[in-house]
């Protein structure tokens, strides 16, 4: 704790002035005011309290006492174990700009329109959010050198097409300075990704008084991991000016353009301002983060299951009449759109497992791949990040859709191919039966496939859901090939394929919820604790 020089009390950084504040008579006092190490010469490391929650095994570090109530990544209020020890002062850090109301305004925003997320997490308090400084490496790069590139231009002269190549050349000299990287095993690279930039226009030199009143997470993750990740970084971006420049430059020749090699000058560390809130359940975290500089907010917003079913219900009772007076179906029609649904539904199943493998397994998170060993750090190169999982939610306009038709509304579907269908089909049994087979051999190949996704995961077990979706179409496959004469068979048939569909449904949305809810950050990294908590 930093005392006030004027009547003792804890001394915090202030957002709203920039400066540190006194917590009880207000004073006052530049950041760089107090001093810290022995002597004349300033230590390169500094006196800091670092807790280690029972919960889930995270680290943070903090040079307040008072802070240790709650741990920033599970959301956990226990009291947390902690230590004194010596860590390496960052070179440089931004300090908080957005402060932790504007944080909770952003965030509301944000999820305001998510309409099927759950009311407590949209109606966070403001003290749920944390101020936590993370660790990242800044690297100064520069490029210096000949840059060249094939390109060609065609055009037409009577009956003939004339290309005319070119052989660009010149001198290329271009400084990077401060291209940044997380520095921490435990803040996953999808989320610094997704609310970076930060602007170094607000960057100074460290000083642990920032921290005064605020987390800070602890450097794991070596300097050079994303080196060659700078680099790419740097030379596509060179590429993309240097074609810019060039009166041809969507005719650049596919990977004809050679950029001089960057070479890192300089790598710095740092601290930059995030605001974190978790939202628990069980054993896994959704995070909502925002930029402490920029305000940018990233969040992982879970479903609520039952407010989706309410929404579903409502669509489908304002849709029936609507439906019923402007579209007229046959049933044999309606068991292949039914078929076909259902192979959307089990490929739309099949697609979410393999985010959640991707997921589970940190294809996307270099740095905690470097801290597990299952990277070699002079050999790591930074991954191409996948699309973000979204915003949590699926929007209106998907979850109408998809209601409709779980409540009998293929009709909508069918009239958009039913008359060619009905051709096909309505005079050939047959030809109902073989086009539903062949649904049914994709479907279950697309469960196989989820079935052995599921069985490489951690957090998720038994069978892939797309099962029932599979069992169903058998079932419609069966009334193709006897073909009865009573319309009574056709219907049963497609209400078990509804329910079929219903049941991979539901479970995909369980399956979104643990895409959206992250397991606890360092849960297996460490020993002890409440495991059940």
């Amino acid at each position: 704790m930093i005392q006030c020089p004027n009547c003792g009390g804890s001394v915090v950084f202030d957002i709203a002035t920039q400066q540190m504040k006194c917590q009880s008579c207000s004073s006052l006092f530049n950041p760089y005011d107090f001093k810290y190490g022995n002597g004349a010469e300033e230590s390169t490391e500094y006196d800091v309290t670092v807790f280690k929650c029972p919960q889930c095994g995270g680290e943070i570090a903090s040079t307040d006492e008072t802070a240790a109530a709650f741990c920033s990544y599970c959301g956990s209020s226990n009291v947390l174990e902690s230590r004194i020890s010596k860590e390496k002062k960052p070179q440089l850090i931004i300090p908080f700009k957005k402060t932790k109301q504007q944080c909770k305004d952003l965030f509301a925003k944000k999820v305001g329109k998510s309409l099927f997320a759950p009311s407590d997490y949209k109606n966070c308090k403001v003290e749920s959010f944390r101020g936590i400084y993370m660790p990242y490496w800044m690297y100064d790069m520069s490029q210096n050198g000949q840059v060249s590139g094939k390109t060609s231009t065609s055009h037409r002269s009577g009956d003939y097409i004339i290309t005319d190549h070119y052989f660009c050349s010149g001198n290329l000299q271009a400084v990077y300075n401060g291209v940044s990287y997380d520095a921490s095993s435990t803040f996953a690279d999808d989320i610094s990704g997704d609310i970076a930039p930060y602007s170094v226009k607000d960057i100074t030199t460290f000083t642990p008084s920032y921290l005064s009143g605020y987390y800070a997470d602890i450097a794991d993750v070596p300097m050079d991991v994303y080196a060659s990740s700078a680099k790419e970084s740097a030379e596509s971006f060179s590429a993309d000016f240097v074609k810019a420049k060039t009166p041809f430059a969507r005719e650049f020749v596919e990977n004809g353009l050679k950029i001089p090699t960057t070479a890192v000058n300089v790598t710095r560390s740092a601290m930059f301002p995030v605001w974190f809130m978790s939202y628990r359940r069980g054993n896994r975290v959704a995070y909502a983060t925002v930029n402490g500089q920029t305000g940018k907010v990233s969040a992982d917003i879970p479903i609520s299951i039952s407010k989706y079913i309410v929404c579903a219900v409502i669509a489908a009772l304002l849709c029936f009449p609507v439906l019923q007076f402007l579209f007229t179906i046959t049933p044999q029609v309606m068991m292949i759109v039914a078929s076909v649904i259902s192979l959307v539904v089990a490929i739309m199943y099949n697609g979410e497992m393999k985010k959640i493998l991707s997921i589970e397994n940190h294809e996307d998170d270099l740095g905690y791949k470097v801290k597990k060993g299952m990277v070699n750090p002079k050999q790591a190169k930074k991954q191409a990040s996948g699309k973000k999982k979204g915003n949590g939610l699926m929007n209106v306009g998907q979850a109408i859709g998809i209601a409709v038709f779980l409540f009998f509304f293929l009709g909508v579907a069918g009239t958009i191919f039913g008359s060619a269908l009905s051709s096909l089909t309505s005079s050939s049994p047959m030809g109902r039966a073989v086009v539903i087979l062949i649904l049914l051999v994709i479907i279950i190949g697309v469960t196989i496939s989820a079935n052995k996704k599921i069985s490489q995961m951690i957090y998720k077990n038994g069978f892939a859901a797309s099962i029932w979706t599979s069992i169903a179409v058998g079932i419609l496959f069966l009334v193709a090939v006897i073909n009865p004469v009573a319309d009574i068979y056709y219907y049963i048939a497609i209400a078990v394929s509804i329910v079929g569909i219903l049941l991979t449904l539901l479970d995909m949305m369980r399956c979104f919820n643990l895409m959206a809810m992250r397991p606890l950050p360092q849960f297996k990294m460490y020993q002890g604790g409440d495991d059940r908590a």
